[in-house]
């Protein structure tokens, strides 16, 4: 946060900004998670069906908190013309070579610690390129915005957790409240879940926040040249918002709304640890 902000400060004073080195980290960011998510997943019959399980989970809240979203009437214009073929090359190709190489070679390396490095580089290059085009005197407008956008995240987990638990997906509704309020933040929501609900869960938890934060890449250029909405494209990315999918807003969406992406994002990751603990104590 602190980079993120100095960052700010200096692009604004230098107005300057270096777009495709965002870009390029970005795409170092989303191989190296990818990759790492990969080397996790051992090959068997009752794995596959947790992946399965997992994927279906992430889709649903990623298409019903886009809906939520559109409940709030908001539409903006974004950067230029989306090409889908390009954007879903330059985001899955990362993503699939990733997740393919960690998955064959199993490399051993220290990815938290890699990733940690990734977000300081990934937050100062944004923090710059946001700093050089945004007005300052706007920032209040853009606290409100990432206030409704938390408050999307958040009725979309509720509305998935009682949707899932309904259709059979999820047997226990504070289960699957936990998996969805964890908005992507798949470090911290797989471990409470597998604490409280048994390992076999705890990875569902943990992939199904995963695969959020993965298809947001995929996704969101699709959904956003259907349906230009902030408040429902920034709310997929949940808690990542103000990291590992801070930059695809930033290609979209012009430095306000950016900003409100990197609040939200902040604003969930300063709740979720208060808010989970609170559901599975109830």
């Amino acid at each position: 946060m602190l980079i993120y902000v100095f960052a700010l400060g200096l692009g604004k004073v230098l107005g300057k900004s270096f777009p495709k080195l965002g870009d390029a980290v970005v795409l170092v960011l989303i191989f190296s998670i990818a990759l790492w998510g990969g080397s996790q997943v051992i090959s068997g019959s009752t794995l596959s069906g947790i992946v399965l399980d997992s994927v279906i989970l992430s889709v649903f809240v990623v298409l019903i908190t886009f809906a939520v979203g559109l409940t709030f009437n908001k539409k903006v214009n974004v950067k230029g013309k989306i090409s889908l073929v390009y954007t879903q090359l330059k985001y899955g190709a990362p993503l699939v070579l990733g997740l393919s190489l960690g998955f064959l070679v199993k490399p051993s390396l220290d990815y938290s610690e890699i990733i940690v490095y990734e977000l300081y580089i990934l937050a100062l290059v944004i923090g710059f390129n946001i700093g050089s085009e945004i007005k300052f005197r706007a920032i209040l407008h853009v606290t409100r915005e990432a206030l409704v956008t938390t408050l999307v995240v958040i009725i979309g987990a509720v509305v998935c957790a009682l949707a899932s638990f309904g259709l059979g997906l999820l047997p226990n509704l504070k289960l699957a409240l936990v998996m969805f309020l964890g908005a992507g933040w798949y470090s911290y929501t797989g471990p409470i879940v597998s604490t409280y609900y048994g390992p076999v869960y705890g990875v569902i938890a943990f992939l199904t926040n995963f695969f959020r934060e993965q298809l947001a890449f995929l996704v969101v250029p699709v959904l956003v040249k259907a349906r230009p909405n902030p408040y429902s494209a920034i709310a997929i990315g949940g808690a990542t918002s103000m990291d590992t999918t801070l930059g695809l807003y930033s290609s979209i969406f012009t430095g306000e709304y950016s900003v409100s992406a990197m609040m939200s994002g902040a604003l969930l990751t300063l709740i979720i640890p208060v808010m989970l603990p609170l559901v599975l104590a109830l």
